[in-house]
């Protein structure tokens, strides 16, 4: 997965410290201290040079080639798998980088789109929504942590089914909205909501609680993903929530995974990081994926 970028690096570096070395050479040379074995040492790191210079570009027509390979290999593996699925992605916390490219590049080619994307605000503005519940059964739910989770519940629940609460509370709860809020056959969820302490981490862990249950109960398929360079890694808490995850959505085989995973329904942990149980889950027959 990773030899063909790891070796083009070090051949980089190689390349860096052997040029240092070569005009550490001229340099003495033109001082008039440079002795014989440093001559034939300066004509050893230009051989060096040459043949890192070979080599790196050897790696880097294999890579390219590795490249093309994955990309015209990738969408027969997922044809047809999610025809017409509705996908959503949910973050908690932010939305780091190019998730929602990925997300896109990962489901499109097997026929589904992203609908809505979703970025719940961390810490959670638990006394305006409160308010914003004035006159409802979760009134209090900025003092009482089971009205919380019961707001989370519900709110998942409609992020899948549709719904007016999300839409109403759009600019409470999300610090970004995209999309709309009308059905959804499965969910992607990212998490990165570290740095909380005391009553807003307490706070925002029941309503999560409440949200994953919620979209659970709702019956939309739910993937937890996260990049290979994501630390903490949250597949952990995954785990801990009954989501089947996918560890290296940033590579072709996470991408792989997370259509099939929404399409076969299956469970586990999949990527390259050392949680993970496989590289990828049990392919599914493409006539019978499933939908939710």
């Amino acid at each position: 997965m990773f030899s063909y970028r790891y070796h083009a690096m070090s051949l980089g570096a190689v390349f860096l410290a052997l040029g240092i070395g070569v005009l550490l050479g001229v340099a003495l040379g033109e001082n008039g201290i440079v002795s014989g074995a440093s001559k034939d040492l300066e004509k050893s790191l230009r051989g060096d040079l040459d043949n890192a210079r070979s080599r790196n570009a050897d790696l880097r027509r294999e890579l390219a080639i590795r490249d093309d390979y994955e990309q015209q290999a990738y969408e027969p593996l997922v044809k047809d798998l999610m025809p017409g699925w509705r996908v959503g992605i949910v973050a908690m916390g932010q939305l780091p980088g190019s998730y929602s490219s990925d997300v896109t590049d990962a489901i499109e080619p097997a026929g589904a789109t992203v609908d809505s994307v979703s970025v719940v605000k961390a810490p959670l503005p638990v006394g305006p929504l409160a308010s914003a519940m004035k006159g409802t059964k979760l009134a209090r739910l900025d003092r009482s942590p089971d009205q919380l989770e019961r707001f989370g519940e519900r709110l998942g629940r409609q992020l899948v089914s549709g719904g007016s609460l999300p839409e109403r509370l759009r600019h409470d709860v999300f610090s970004t909205s995209r999309g709309e809020y009308r059905g959804l056959d499965g969910i992607v969820y990212v998490r990165d909501r570290e740095g909380l302490e005391g009553a807003d981490k307490q706070a925002q862990d029941r309503f999560e609680a409440g949200l994953l249950a919620g979209i659970q109960d709702a019956k939309a398929a739910l993937v937890g993903v996260e990049h290979t360079g994501t630390d903490p890694s949250q597949v952990g808490f995954f785990a801990d929530h009954d989501l089947a995850s996918v560890d290296d959505l940033d590579l072709p085989p996470g991408r792989t995974a997370v259509v099939w995973l929404f399409a076969d329904g299956a469970a586990g942990k999949y990527g390259v990081k050392g949680s993970a149980e496989r590289l990828l889950p049990k392919a599914p027959d493409q006539g019978t994926a499933r939908r939710p």
